[in-house]
């Protein structure tokens, strides 16, 4: 029982921070525009894909190779989307609600994509590291140890961005005060489609992570929408920080709920612990009133 118990805690945190990799950037994506982006679970199956498509290719079949052209691959789709979709509709009014239905329409036709190029079947990826560390009863595989630790270095790099460079700083004015970024001469328009951008690259990157332990599909993306989702309202909607700690809660409270009941109750486990903060703090662990 201890053994297991162990088992689920490393489990939780694995998923935790893989989910905090990726709710980072749609919490990003709210703080920045205050809109919502229904093609976030769409662009985490793109991550998926566009590994497996490098590791058909023999020369490609590393994972430091294939992250190092994923990520420009995902960062210039996120940018030329945001510019093409999303930045025409801020010049209208109720702006945001546009935004959610063109967004909503750009993950179906993405998904029936996927569906068309690549067939309805299952696929998987590589394990990114053989092998595991033994102790007694206790088995943790060394694919678990490099998931996480990728999933925290992504965070820390975003982390770095956000307090070291001029654009990462940029991202925070706008976030606080759009108006006031604007007169000072910040470039809002960038900002928006950077923001877009980098938040697409990290929902990939945690498809690539996550493709390793569970299967692609071309409608997988909808589960991590909806978990992301749940992870953003519970830490605090455009709460960079609560959505970092809900990731993590998000992430134990699956694992358990999955280990004792069964994977079918996860989801019911997460809203009614969402319903649940929300009737008691509306604004989430760490967001504020607007």
């Amino acid at each position: 029982m201890f053994i297991e118990i162990i088992d689920v805690i490393i489990s939780g945190l694995i998923n935790g921070s893989v989910y905090a990799l990726m709710a980072v950037g749609l919490t990003l994506i709210y703080g920045v525009s205050k809109a919502f982006n229904f093609a976030y679970g769409s662009f985490y199956s793109m991550g998926g894909y566009i590994a497996f498509l490098l590791f058909g290719i023999s020369f490609f079949n590393n994972y430091l190779i294939v992250f190092c052209l994923a990520a420009p691959v995902l960062l210039i789709f996120g940018f030329f989307i945001e510019k093409l979709l999303v930045a025409p509709l801020r010049k209208r009014d109720d702006w945001e609600v546009k935004v959610m239905m063109i967004t909503l329409g750009l993950a179906l036709f993405l998904d029936n994509s996927y569906q068309v190029v690549f067939g309805a079947r299952m696929k998987s990826l590589p394990s990114i590291l053989e092998g595991s560390f033994e102790m007694g009863e206790f088995i943790l595989s060394y694919q678990d140890v490099v998931i996480f630790i990728f999933s925290l270095g992504g965070i820390l790099i975003f982390r770095w961005f956000l307090n070291n460079t001029r654009t990462g700083m940029s991202v925070r004015a706008v976030a606080q005060n759009p108006a006031g970024a604007q007169i000072v001469g910040i470039p809002k328009e960038f900002v928006f489609a950077a923001t877009f951008a980098i938040s697409t690259v990290m929902v990939g990157m945690g498809g690539i992570l996550l493709a390793q332990k569970y299967f692609i599909t071309p409608a997988g993306g909808w589960d991590i929408l909806v978990k992301a989702w749940v992870i953003t309202a519970f830490g605090g909607m455009g709460s960079i920080k609560g959505g970092l700690y809900a990731a993590f809660i998000v992430g134990m409270l699956e694992a358990f709920v999955g280990w004792y009941f069964g994977m079918t109750w996860t989801l019911i486990a997460l809203f009614a612990v969402l319903l649940t903060t929300l009737a008691v703090r509306p604004q989430g662990l760490m967001g504020k009133w607007g």
